[in-house]
């Protein structure tokens, strides 16, 4: 592969990722509430990166470290978190779709007779997944400008927000500023 990013594109993937679409699901919440002791795998993995300083962060440490099938098994596994992860980020459009439109968040998916909890099709996430996917493949140096422009747009919207927090907040929730000191 020709490479064809170069710093600032690398800046703007670090920046997209934390400020990204994700940033606007709940995240923390679903942490919290759902995922427990899981969350300590990110610590792992943190500290497996700092131990190789090379591309490739845990499945380096651990094909260094215990061979192949380690790193393999650790390679699809990071694969499934990025399946799962783009799936859920978007789904959450179709939410905030329906919202903008004041509808229930389930009235634009599909419902057919599967099992409960797996009998809505959602073909707005199936379209923004499609959507995304093919820019990906088109080319990495495409890519960055896609991720340039929806990084700029929700860099944009999370200032307006605080801003619109801050002229409609009320001083007086300030008080006592840190009741548990």
């Amino acid at each position: 592969m020709k490479r064809c990013l170069n710093w600032w594109d690398l800046t703007w993937f670090g920046f997209g990722s934390v400020i990204g679409a994700g940033i606007f699901v709940l995240t923390g919440q679903e942490a919290h509430d759902h995922a427990g002791p899981a969350m300590l795998s990110v610590f792992c993995y943190t500290e497996f990166a700092v131990e190789i300083p090379v591309a490739g962060g845990s499945f380096a440490y651990l094909r260094v470290e215990l061979g192949d099938l380690a790193a393999f098994i650790t390679a699809g596994n990071i694969l499934l978190e990025s399946i799962v992860g783009s799936a859920a980020v978007a789904r959450s459009w179709t939410s905030y779709f329906t919202t903008l439109l004041d509808r229930h968040p389930n009235s634009l998916r599909i419902h057919t007779n599967l099992t409960d909890g797996f009998n809505l099709l959602d073909p707005i996430a199936v379209g923004v997944l499609i959507i995304a996917s093919t820019i990906a493949m088109t080319s990495a140096k495409k890519t960055s400008y896609f991720n340039w422009i929806a990084s700029a747009v929700n860099t944009v919207v999370i200032i307006f927000v605080i801003i619109a927090g801050f002229a409609h907040a009320k001083t007086s929730n300030l008080k006592p500023f840190m009741p548990h000191v």
